[in-house]
C-alpha cells in the first residue's frame, strides 16, 4: 500500500516538473533585461515591470476532478468546480480561502454524492507573480459528505451525511494573460478528508486536479 502511494505520488511530481520544465523558457525570456535607449541623458529610476506587479487580490474559479482511494477498494472520482480568493501580503505570501463543491450520479442503486468542502491556509510564490506564476500552498478546513437514494420499490428516499476535517497541499501554475486575467494551467493537490472515522475511513486519501480563470486586481 505505502509503495503504490510512493508511486502515484511521483507520477504526479514527475507531471508537475515536466509542466515546469516547458514554462521554464518564459520565464528566461521574462529575465532578460530590456534594450536601453542610449540616446537618452535623463537618469530614471528604474521601473518594475508590470509582468511583475504584485497584486493585493486573486481571484480564481473553474473546473475540479477529484478521485479518492483506499485499499481495496475502487477508486471513487467525482467532477465539479473550485472557487479561491487570495490577500498577498507579499510578493511570495498570500493568504488564500478556497471553496469547492464535486459530484456523482451513480444511479438509482448508489444514489447521488455531494461532497462540499471550505479550507483556508498560506500559500507561497517562490519565485514573486511573473508573467509565468508557480505556486504552492497547505490549506485547512471541513468538509461535508452527502449521498442520497431515491425511493424506489416502495422504498423511501434516504439521505446521508457526514462532516469531517480535511486538509489539502499542493501546488499549481498560472499564465497571466494581462494585468488582471490569466489562466490557471493547473493545480495538483493531495488531500484528505475522514468523514467516517475508523482505520478504513482514516485511510482514504484525495487526488485533485483543477483548471480555470485568475482575475488579479489592486497593487501590494
Amino acid at each position: 500500500m505505502i509503495l503504490r502511494r510512493i508511486l502515484q505520488m511521483r507520477k504526479l511530481f514527475g507531471l508537475f516538473l515536466l509542466l515546469m520544465m516547458c514554462a521554464s523558457p518564459a520565464l528566461a525570456q521574462e529575465n532578460e533585461p530590456a534594450p536601453q535607449d542610449q540616446s537618452s541623458t535623463s537618469q530614471e529610476a528604474p521601473q518594475k515591470p508590470k509582468s511583475r506587479v504584485t497584486p493585493k487580490f486573486e481571484v480564481s474559479a473553474g473546473y475540479a476532478y477529484r478521485s479518492y482511494y483506499q485499499p481495496n477498494i475502487p477508486t471513487f472520482w467525482l467532477n465539479g468546480w473550485y472557487a479561491s480568493f487570495d490577500y498577498n501580503l507579499k510578493h511570495w505570501l498570500g493568504v488564500e480561502a478556497e471553496g469547492m463543491g464535486i459530484y456523482k450520479d451513480q444511479g438509482i442503486t448508489f444514489g447521488k454524492t455531494r461532497i462540499y468542502s471550505l479550507l483556508v491556509g498560506p500559500k507561497l510564490y517562490p519565485l514573486g507573480h511573473r508573467k509565468v506564476t508557480p505556486f504552492g500552498h497547505f490549506l485547512v478546513g471541513s468538509a461535508r459528505y452527502s449521498n442520497t437514494t431515491p425511493a424506489y420499490g416502495g422504498f423511501p428516499s434516504v439521505t446521508k451525511t457526514a462532516s469531517a476535517y480535511a486538509w489539502e497541499a499542493g501546488g499549481g501554475l498560472d499564465w497571466n494573460l494581462s494585468r488582471h486575467w490569466g489562466i490557471r494551467m493547473f493545480q495538483l493537490d493531495f488531500g484528505h478528508e475522514n468523514f467516517f472515522g475508523g482505520s478504513t475511513g482514516a485511510t482514504r486519501i484525495s487526488r485533485r486536479i483543477a483548471v480555470g480563470f485568475v482575475y488579479r486586481f489592486g497593487e501590494r
